[in-house]
Parts: structure tokens; C-alpha cells; sequence
């Protein structure tokens, strides 16, 4: 009973440094609002790669590695309303000039302008002037509090984006994660498919139930384009620009030439205002509770450190099912043991770009874009995060799920490529960090070469071999046998790139 007192005080201590880093954590993410001069449009912005924010009301110019962002806002002529409200048909801005028979249009990156007459006859209005551009700096550093940004890379993959675009225009209580607001930066890498028309509202809208309601092709492709994807069925050509704003709010998009997911997502950090970043792939579907359960879990880990030196790692389900994808199990399968992995994680904006110093002062971004093919550049990053203090914060409840089509025959040529991509990067990433962590990641080791020897009969069981077979398991639906029986030979082609990128390489 002595004791007791002394318990009381330390309970009290506790509880109070407990309330008080609670409401840093507040303070840090709510107040503090950065100040940004707009006006109110219902047209997403459009970001071309020579570094201009397009749309029909205003220019933002990218920081370019400084820590000021220059906000244009563009004041029309006309009543008071129309300029408040941005309702009347305003001149495109490319640079600082305008011009007014850019109406109803949106440049794209090499700067061609698209119009949507063609779709849907000559715009109705007048054509406008711009009388006035107002400008004011704004201090970005570390992104503006209580925003958070969502970095999503995409080629060639519309259907599954527009589910995954769906999931996270209905996220719900993400303000009790500490989330004042959220924006999705959507980077196109020069797909084919449509997604920027898409995203931009020109494309004919896909009926209500477009993502679920579809069949497969016979050769499971959309209008002869690559990618194993259900048809859309498409209604009509009555969802334009601002119908498509109505239905994905939050996103901007972003487009490049096709340069690799590394210089997309560094290219869409340029346009991120967030003081957290959310990195997904956009192949991603995730739950409701995905945004408010990231939160929550950095809030958690703030208060155990007091600074923002922790990440939080959400979980991911792979399933190929696309009408219903938020309806599979997890499995062990699922579980990954990378320290940090773009498929679904958030990190403070701040460490990022300490992060991207440690490549060079002058970097383009966190991600090395000597990663040009595929794989590793995350798990690289992950590295240097890993050196510099970071750490994992779990968040179970941070749930997306990862589509992929169930596997066929005919994938197998892109499927050997992607593996021999990433032997080619696993050396780049060796070369980068000589460590036998690094060799046991990117199976470097006399082991991996010995086992897939024996698991391919030294490589006699191979795709050619094993067609006819493959095949066979295909028409019976038996599609999860015929990749665990390819596995082996995948992993084969990833040992062989290896061996023959270190001696191109003379790494040892």
C-alpha cells in the first residue's frame, strides 16, 4: 500500500506525456494550414512533364527541389460569380500564356491539345479571356499538414485502376486518423489503353456497373490491347470532363512517356502537397477503412517515438478476382518480409526526400532511376530508409487487395521477361549495397542457382517443355497447379539474368 502513491504519480506522468505527444501529433497534422490561392472548379488539373498544373481555372509551377511552390490563380473576365465559382468556359494556360481557342480543351505532356468536339459537338459558352494571374509562394518542405497524398504509377491497366480509384473515393473516418484531407495522384507512364482520356472524362463512360459487369474477350483483351481484362461495356459517350470530376473527386492525374513505375512515382511526388505519402500500385483495391487505418497506426507510432522516423506497412491480398476482389482470404501466401515496398505503405513526406538526398543533393526523387527496368527499386530505397533510422509500424487493418489475372500460357513470354528484368536490377541493387542480405534478396547465392538446377532438371523442364502440359491444367481450370509447376522455371530465367548481368557487371 506504500507503493500506491508512487503508482498514482506515475500512472499521472504517463497519461500526461502520453495526452501531451497526442497533441503534437494533433497540432502537427491539423493546424498550421498552408495557404494556397485558388479558385473552385469542377475539372481535375492535368499535369504535363514540362512542369505546368493545367486546368480551366489554375497553374501551379513545381518546385523543382526548392522549398517554394509557386500557386496561380487565374481571375476571368466576367461577373463576380463567374470568377468565384469558375463556372464560365475559361482559356487554357500553358506556361504563362493563355489562349482562346484553347477552350474546352487539356494539354497533354507533349503538348498536343485534345479537344472533346469531336465527342460531343462544339462547346457551349463564349470563349474567354484571362485578365489576371495573381501569384503567392508557398512553404512545401515537408508538404502541407494534414493532407495526405497517394502516389499511384499505372500503365496499360484502366479496368482494375478504375476500381482501385473507386475504393479510395469512398474512404470513410479518415479524420480519426489525424487526415484533414487527401488527394490521389494518378501518374499515366504513356499507357495505350485510354486511361488519360478516361481520366479526364473524354472517354465514353463505361456502363454504372463497368468494373463487375463485364465478360472476358476470347483472348482476354479489350480492343485488341494487351492485358488480360474483362470488356468493358460501354453505355454511351455522355460522361465528360466534369461528370468525371464528380466521380473521382480527389484525383489529379498526371501523365509521362513510358519511363518505368521509378520515374513515375518520383514524377508524381513533384505534384504531391501531402505531408504523408501513400504509395500503392494501381492494381489495388482497398477497403473503406484503409486511409483512417494508416492514420491511426502513424498516429501510434508518434507518440511511441515522438518524431516520424516509423512507416506504417499495410497488408496485401493477392487475388484474381476481379468482379469481387475485396472478397478474398488472406493466405500465407500473402505474407511479404521486405522492410519497405511500394505496394501499399505511408511515409512521411520529409523522410522521403532525406532519403532521395542520400543518392545525390540534386536527385530527381527518392527512387534511383538507374532502376529502369523492373523490380527493386523500392525494397533499394527501403535500404537507405533502414540506415537512416526508419521502422515499421504494422497496419493490419491497412487491407488492399492485389489483382493480377489467374495465370494462362499466354502470359508466360512477359512473365519470363519481367523475371529476367528483375535479375538485371537485383545486380544494380547489389552493386549499390554489397551485402549478403542483398544477395539472399536477389538470389546471388551458389544456393538458388543449385536449387532451381535441380527443381528444372537443369533447366529441361522449361516453358517449352511444359506447354502441352500448362495447357492441359488451363482448359481444366486448373490454373493455381500450372503456376506452381512454372514457378520453378521463372525463378531458373531470375538466376540465369543474374549470373549474366554480374559478369557483363564484373561483380563478384
Amino acid at each position: 500500500m506504500a507503493s500506491l502513491p508512487f503508482r498514482m504519480t506515475f500512472i499521472q506522468l504517463h497519461t500526461s506525456f502520453r495526452n501531451s505527444l497526442e497533441a503534437a501529433w494533433l497540432d502537427h497534422h491539423l493546424h498550421h494550414q498552408q495557404r494556397i490561392v485558388s479558385l473552385r472548379t469542377s475539372l481535375p488539373p492535368l499535369h504535363d512533364t514540362s512542369g505546368f498544373i493545367i486546368n480551366s481555372c489554375s497553374q501551379t509551377q513545381p518546385s523543382q527541389g526548392s522549398r517554394q511552390l509557386t500557386v496561380s490563380a487565374i481571375v476571368q473576365e466576367g461577373t463576380e460569380e463567374e470568377a468565384g465559382n469558375c463556372n464560365g468556359n475559361s482559356a487554357l494556360v500553358s506556361g504563362s500564356t493563355s489562349s482562346p481557342k484553347a477552350d474546352n480543351a487539356n494539354l497533354i505532356d507533349d503538348g498536343s491539345v485534345v479537344t472533346t468536339e469531336d465527342m460531343n459537338g462544339p462547346s457551349a459558352g463564349g470563349q474567354s479571356e484571362v485578365s489576371a494571374v495573381k501569384e503567392q509562394d508557398v512553404e512545401i518542405g515537408t508538404g502541407e499538414e494534414g493532407l495526405w497524398s497517394i502516389v499511384i504509377p499505372t500503365y496499360n491497366r484502366l479496368p482494375i485502376l478504375t476500381q482501385c480509384l473507386q475504393a479510395l473515393e469512398e474512404q470513410v473516418d479518415y479524420e480519426l486518423g489525424g487526415i484533414a484531407r487527401y488527394e490521389v495522384i494518378v501518374v499515366d507512364d504513356g499507357s495505350t489503353d485510354g486511361t488519360v482520356e478516361f481520366l479526364l472524362g473524354r472517354q465514353a463512360e463505361a456502363h454504372e456497373d463497368d468494373a463487375h459487369s463485364g465478360k472476358p474477350k476470347p483472348n482476354g483483351e479489350i480492343s485488341g490491347r494487351g492485358g488480360n481484362y474483362p470488356e468493358l461495356v460501354v453505355a454511351g459517350r455522355k460522361s465528360f470532363a466534369a461528370q468525371q470530376s464528380r466521380r473521382f473527386p480527389h484525383v489529379k492525374p498526371v501523365r509521362q512517356e513510358h519511363a518505368g513505375a521509378t520515374k513515375a512515382r518520383n514524377h508524381g511526388l513533384k505534384y504531391a502537397s501531402g505531408a504523408v505519402i501513400v504509395f500503392i500500385d494501381s492494381d489495388l483495391v482497398v477497403t473503406r477503412s484503409f486511409l483512417r487505418a494508416h492514420g491511426e497506426a502513424l498516429r501510434e507510432a508518434f507518440r511511441e517515438d515522438g518524431d516520424d522516423r516509423a512507416f506504417t506497412y499495410g497488408r496485401v491480398i493477392n487475388t484474381s478476382n476481379f468482379k469481387n476482389p475485396r472478397s478474398e482470404k488472406a493466405k500465407l501466401t500473402d505474407y511479404s518480409a521486405a522492410f519497405f515496398a511500394t505496394g501499399n505503405v505511408a511515409i512521411s513526406r520529409g523522410r522521403l526526400m532525406e532519403a532521395g538526398k542520400l543518392l545525390a543533393p540534386d536527385v530527381d526523387g527518392p527512387f534511383d532511376a538507374i532502376f529502369s527496368e523492373y523490380g527493386w527499386e523500392d525494397l533499394e530505397l527501403g535500404v537507405r530508409l533502414k540506415h537512416m533510422g526508419a521502422r515499421i509500424k504494422d497496419a493490419p487493418d491497412a487491407v488492399g487487395y492485389h489483382w493480377h489475372p489467374a495465370f494462362s500460357v499466354d502470359q508466360l513470354p512477359r512473365l519470363i521477361e519481367q523475371e529476367k528484368q528483375r535479375g538485371r536490377n537485383g545486380v544494380r541493387f547489389y552493386q549499390k549495397h554489397p551485402t549478403l542480405y542483398v544477395r539472399l534478396m536477389i538470389q546471388m547465392t551458389p544456393f538458388h542457382e543449385l536449387l532451381w538446377f535441380v527443381l528444372t532438371l537443369g533447366g529441361l523442364l522449361n516453358e517449352k517443355t511444359l506447354e502441352p502440359l500448362l495447357r492441359q491444367l488451363e482448359m481444366k481450370d486448373m490454373n493455381q497447379i500450372a503456376a506452381a509447376l512454372v514457378s520453378p522455371i521463372l525463378n531458373w530465367h531470375t538466376v540465369q539474368a543474374v549470373k549474366e548481368e554480374s559478369k557483363k557487371l564484373k561483380v563478384n
